[in-house]
C-alpha cells in the first residue's frame, strides 16, 4: 500500500510523495515524488527530522493545531515533542516510543490536523515531554 507522506530532513529540505517501503527498522526507504511523478529517491532515516503521513499535500498554512488533549485521550500516553529546530507538536505516543530505536510513531492531538501520524526521529528531538 502506498502512503502519502511529507519528509522533513534535518537540513530543512522537505520532500512530498508516496512510499510503499518505509519500515522503522530499515536504514532507508524510497520516496516517489508526489507532484508530477519522477524518479524515486532514497531517503536515509538518519538524515530525517520526521516523516509525516498526511491527508493531502496542500494542508492549510493558516491552521494552528490545538495544544490540548481531548477527554477521549485520557488513557493514552500523551506527550509533546520538541525538535532541535524549535518546532513543537502535541500528541499521543505510538509504536516504538518505549524502545531505543531510531524513532517512534506519534499521533497528533488535534483531529483536524492534516497529519495522520508522524514518525519522529529521536536524533532530531531536543526533548520528549510526557504529560500525565
Amino acid at each position: 500500500m502506498e502512503n502519502k507522506i511529507v519528509v522533513h530532513l534535518k537540513d530543512g529540505v522537505i520532500h512530498k510523495g508516496v512510499t510503499s517501503d518505509f519500515h522503522p527498522g530499515n536504514e532507508s526507504f524510497h520516496l516517489l515524488p508526489g507532484e508530477g511523478g519522477g524518479v524515486p529517491m532514497r531517503i536515509a532515516l538518519d538524515s530525517m527530522k520526521a516523516l509525516f503521513y498526511v491527508k493531502d499535500y496542500i494542508g492549510n498554512r493558516d491552521f494552528v493545531a490545538r495544544r490540548q488533549f481531548d477527554e477521549a485521550m485520557r488513557e493514552a500516553q500523551k506527550a509533546i515533542v520538541h525538535f532541535d529546530d524549535g518546532e513543537e507538536i502535541w500528541g499521543i505516543l505510538g509504536e516504538g516510543a518505549e524502545e531505543d530505536g531510531v524513532g517512534f510513531f506519534f499521533f497528533p492531538a488535534d483531529r483536524e490536523d492534516n497529519n495522520i501520524r508522524i514518525f519522529v526521529i529521536r536524533s532530531a528531538m531536543k526533548e520528549l515531554k510526557r504529560i500525565a
